[in-house]
């Protein structure tokens, strides 16, 4: 569970451990806007999916290598909701063509965050 904190004019944000960064009301800011952070768990879950499926089969590489950046955007007229996400992945240099491409199927059919945001999804919002 991850818990919006106000303290002093900042929105904090925590989980279990404590605050862990500081929310903003817009991109490229102090802190993390909401829609960086729906980025970031698209680029997360990927990330770690990635991680798994190279150690699932065995596959040795520098994991630094890896950057994933991506990029929510929305269609024209459309407003309250994002419609693309654009992914871009830097794999390690050590790897072939062709597991890439088997590498970028299976990441995205593996990532719990972006087949939540690609299937339907109930959102209730209720006073505690």
């Amino acid at each position: 569970m991850v818990k919006l904190i106000w303290n002093e004019g900042t929105n904090e944000i925590a989980n279990a451990s404590g605050v862990q960064l500081n929310g903003s009301k817009a991109p490229d800011q102090q802190g993390l806007s909401p829609k960086e952070l729906l980025e970031g768990a698209v680029a997360l879950c990927l990330s770690i999916t990635l991680e798994k499926v190279l150690e699932r089969d065995g596959v040795e590489a520098n994991l630094n290598e890896i950057e994933i950046d991506v990029r929510a955007s929305k269609q024209a007229g459309v407003e309250n909701r994002f419609t693309d996400f654009h992914v871009d992945v830097v794999f390690p240099s050590t790897l072939e063509a062709a597991y890439k491409k088997k590498l970028l199927k299976v990441i995205e059919r593996g990532c719990t965050i972006s087949n939540t945001l690609v299937g339907e999804v109930n959102v209730a919002v209720v006073e505690k």
